[in-house]
């Protein structure tokens, strides 16, 4: 029977080059990405996503998924994305390292279903296997594999190319069943990363190259495709823009708080901020390096890189446009390349990042399909063209393995993936707060200490760095200086909480009960169900005679986490004939 298959394949030689292109391409993706099984956690919102959130420590139970559906965790309503995670402890626990390979896994699939879709939809199997194979081993792409944080990265693109290749299959068959499946997968993208929004702008741009669907533009001999007029087009994609529309509201409640203000950081240096980021990308993808896992907004932006930059952006505009007839690749990849990074170039300012290489995830596939579809276009009068532009394509392929391998390596852990920003920025207050975190996790307290001054004094309103900081003070003792760098943290951010409760634990130490009360109660006025702040709120109400408080704090810091052992222990000793029956959790 095996004889029989073998000898199947081997008069097949299209079946052999597929499979053996496929087994390449993952073979080599695997090979760069593999170091990964040995990483570790970094302490830049692993934290968040895995190593601090109970509900993800939790694992996979009915009411986890149901929190993960309602919850505004991390700035963002990504449902899926936590489903991911905490399947992922489900499996492995705490282990880093199969998180890791988890998301090459996706990352792989995300490889193998650009190459089939971009294969059924263009027929063109050796152009999209290159597309393919630089979507795969681009280190700008380390980013949004490397960091089991940026599992939403791979996780949304998934489904984002299984809503492609439906949509594809549905154009061409005619299918209702694709459709739906299309916006089946469209509404999963959205739930893992809200980014993808503007995959209904990308349905219309293929519609125009290569499905061929405008029969004012293309010759009506065309049959193999269904042509309609722009209208019917659009109106066909309503259902996607409305779910579009949905997502854009959701995350922009989701991301209230963390959206920085026309008045912190005016429009004009927004939009020169934009306008550089998009040839900055470009720049990236031929030159990338060096890459890092935060970029710092500059103190200046110039304006002649301003200028430069809308000239190329325009020109590129404008050329792309003039070939649309002849060479309609162009403007499809340049589009997708300009529309798809449009959620994430900066008008809507979320976040201290100047550009980050994980929004070039699905992005760079517009130039890279410029790139793959133009050069052989270019190059039809070459004489030995096949052998010239494969011996090119093998060797970019080898060099971007080369430079992926060495980003990859970054990502070790937390100090060498921030040692690494630091030399590759200047003023990264950011990198630096990070570092002094990961060194403070390792106990080098004075080696964090010179990291946390450095941040503060490139930007002396970093909230963290000041909390961060005084919190390594407040342990050796030094209240003076810790109550100083609180109270700056609070002057910057009103709404700090973590600052309340350190002053409030702080003027405890000194037995300033009164206000100790006070900053205790403005920490829960930010966050009620902070239960270290009910616990010890509980006990300075207790210390002044008003036990009837206390005794409602130590319930309601039980009723939120009944095994919270501060709570447990104090009203153990203030109200011992109280604790017979832990209280319910809340979920």
């Amino acid at each position: 029977m095996i004889d029989k298959y073998m000898d199947k394949i081997i008069k097949n030689p299209a079946l052999i080059k597929t499979v053996f292109v496929y087994s390449v391409i993952i073979l080599a993706t695997l090979s760069v990405y593999l170091p990964v099984k040995n990483f570790d956690f970094v302490v830049y919102d692993d934290d968040k996503y895995v190593l601090n959130n109970s509900r993800v420590q939790e694992g996979l139970t009915s009411k986890n998924i149901l929190w993960s559906l309602t919850a505004f965790e991390a700035s963002n309503w990504h449902p899926l994305t936590w489903v991911s995670h905490m399947t992922d402890i489900q499996i492995f626990g705490l282990n880093a390292g199969r998180h890791h390979l988890a998301s090459v896994g996706f990352h792989i699939l995300n490889t193998v279903l650009l190459l089939i879709w971009l294969n059924t939809m263009t027929g063109e199997f050796w152009k999209s296997s290159f597309v393919a194979a630089l979507f795969a081993l681009h280190p700008l792409h380390v980013e949004s594999v490397a960091w089991i944080a940026e599992r939403k990265d791979v996780l949304s693109t998934f489904f984002c190319f299984l809503a492609l290749l439906s949509y594809t299959r549905y154009c061409q068959k005619q299918s209702r069943q694709q459709y739906l499946l299309s916006l089946f997968f469209f509404i999963f993208a959205l739930m893992a990363k809200p980014m993808i929004v503007t995959l209904p702008f990308v349905f219309l741009i293929i519609d125009y190259w290569p499905l061929k669907r405008f029969p004012e533009v293309f010759s009506i001999k065309i049959q193999l495709h269904d042509k309609r007029n722009f209208w019917c087009l659009l109106v066909e994609k309503i259902p996607f823009f409305m779910l579009s529309f949905l997502s854009c509201w959701i995350t922009l409640a989701a991301q209230h708080s963390t959206i920085i203000s026309v008045e912190a950081f005016p429009l004009i240096p927004r939009i020169a901020n934009s306008v550089i980021s998009y040839t900055e990308y470009m720049a990236k993808m031929v030159f990338p390096f060096p890459l890092t896992v935060i970029y710092p907004f500059p103190r200046t932006i110039y304006l002649w890189k301003v200028i430069a930059s809308l000239f190329i952006v325009l020109s590129i505009s404008f050329l792309a446009i003039r070939k649309l007839r002849h060479r309609p690749w162009l403007a499809v990849g340049w589009f997708w390349y300009i529309g798809t990074l449009s959620p994430v170039i900066g008008l809507v300012q979320v976040g201290v990042q100047r550009y980050a290489d994980r929004y070039t995830y699905i992005p760079l596939i517009g130039l890279f399909i410029m790139i793959a579809w133009q050069v052989p276009d270019t190059a039809q009068s070459w004489k030995h063209k096949n052998i010239a532009l494969s011996v090119g394509a093998a060797g970019i392929l080898s060099i971007l393995c080369v430079l992926t391998s060495f980003q990859v390596r970054h990502w070790e852990n937390s100090i060498t993936l921030f040692e690494h920003a630091l030399k590759s920025t200047s003023e990264n207050y950011v990198a630096h707060n990070n570092l002094g975190f990961a060194l403070t996790e390792k106990g080098n307290h004075n080696q964090a200490i010179e990291h946390y001054r450095e941040a503060i004094r490139i930007h002396p309103q970093f909230g963290y760095s000041l909390e961060n900081l005084g919190l390594i003070l407040y342990k050796q003792g030094n209240f003076k200086e810790a109550t100083l760098h609180y109270q700056n943290a609070i002057a910057y951010n009103v709404n700090s909480e973590r600052s309340y409760y350190m002053l409030g634990n702080i003027y405890f130490e000194q037995k300033q009960i009164d206000d100790a009360i006070i900053h205790y109660a403005k920490a829960l006025k930010i966050r009620p169900n902070h239960v270290g702040a009910l616990s010890n709120l509980g006990i300075s109400l207790a210390l002044i005679g008003k036990t009837d408080e206390a005794l409602a704090l130590f319930k309601e810091a039980l009723r939120i986490n009944p095994d919270f052992p501060d709570a447990r222990i104090n009203m153990a000793k203030f109200f011992p004939e109280k604790l017979e029956q832990p209280p319910d959790a809340e979920y």
